[in-house]
């Protein structure tokens, strides 16, 4: 199996929807390659994954593109890799830590802040850490602790403010931090005794610590549940949930999900209301059709499924025009 494959891992309802069909306790699809010419035969079988490539004409299985060189491997190496590359990021999820709550919460914050594990440490493996790219300050490490000989539990450290953290060794799920301070780091233990939900707010908490300025943000937007261009056509402000670590001065760009799929709208919050868990939007610009789907992955936006920061490049482009690249 090739590198890339080991930290992924299929999931059933996506493939599905990707149009697998499953045959013989394997999940099967095949993807024409070059008009028909060749032919690249995809099997998931339980958390492995395999391909070939099928010369139509003879039926045999062709394995020229590996070694060979010229324009015509290139272009069927270049299909090869769009369809892999495409069903690697809507049909799997990540895998990074052994623990399944931690590559949940991991899959989270990567939707949420567009952030993933960094392992830092050279003999482990193990330890991902989670580090704000503005100023490299960390508000997230999974990490292993042996209790005893027999028992190994997963947790989670995250900073918060310190009454908190006094408050929430009370409860089940928490424990003085392993391998920080104590004072103002808490240890979840990733064992399901608390929901994800929860273990997202400490970690938007600790996120907060690590923020210095307004920031950019990306949340989607489903058209057959909410017009938000009637929205705005009605009004310059509209009424947002606040699902994430929103600051008032932050910038955010809505996108519209399918069958749209672009980012329509820039906008700036305008009041937050913590009781009510929403936000005000005030609406800065609309863009027309340049800021498409396959821009935004182009610039490392692969996916809308939730709020999330954008990336640098992407940022500095939808502040500035298309023009401006």
């Amino acid at each position: 199996m090739e590198e890339r494959w080991k930290k992924k891992r299929p999931v059933i309802e996506k493939i599905e929807r990707a149009g697998f069909k499953k045959e013989n306790g394997a999940w099967k699809k095949c993807f024409l390659l070059l008009g028909g010419e060749f032919r690249l035969e995809v099997e998931i079988a339980g958390h492995k994954t395999a391909y070939k490539v099928i010369d139509t004409a003879f039926e045999e299985e062709y394995i020229g593109y590996k070694v060979g060189e010229g324009e015509f491997v290139l272009r069927l190496k270049e299909e090869i890799e769009h369809i892999l590359n495409d069903l690697m990021e809507t049909a799997y999820e990540d895998v990074w830590f052994a623990n399944e709550q931690a590559n949940r919460i991991a899959g989270r914050i990567k939707e949420t802040y567009n952030d993933v594990p960094q392992f830092l440490f050279k003999n482990d493996k193990e330890t991902g850490v989670f580090r704000n790219p503005d100023n490299e300050k960390w508000y997230g490490i999974i990490i292993d602790h042996k209790r005893n000989e027999k028992e190994k539990e997963t947790l989670l450290n995250v900073k918060l403010d310190k009454k908190m953290v006094t408050a929430l060794l009370d409860r089940a799920g928490y424990e003085p931090a392993y391998h920080m301070n104590k004072t103002y780091w808490i240890s979840i233990v990733l064992d399901g005794t608390l929901e994800d939900d929860e273990i997202m707010e400490r970690i938007s908490q600790s996120h907060a610590f690590t923020e210095t300025s307004a920031k950019g943000w990306v949340i989607p937007s489903k058209p057959d549940i909410y017009d938000v261009a009637r929205g705005f056509r009605e009004n310059d402000t509209i009424i947002w949930h606040r699902k994430a670590n929103f600051q008032k001065g932050d910038r955010v760009f809505i996108y519209v999900s399918a069958p749209i799929q672009q980012v329509r709208f820039q906008c700036v919050v305008t009041e937050i209301d913590l009781a009510q868990k929403t936000m005000e939007l005030r609406k800065v610009k609309e863009y027309k059709d340049e800021f498409t789907i396959e821009v935004l992955k182009k610039y490392g936006l692969k996916a809308v499924r939730g709020a999330r920061h954008v990336p640098r490049e992407l940022e500095r482009l939808l502040m500035e025009g298309m023009e401006d690249e």
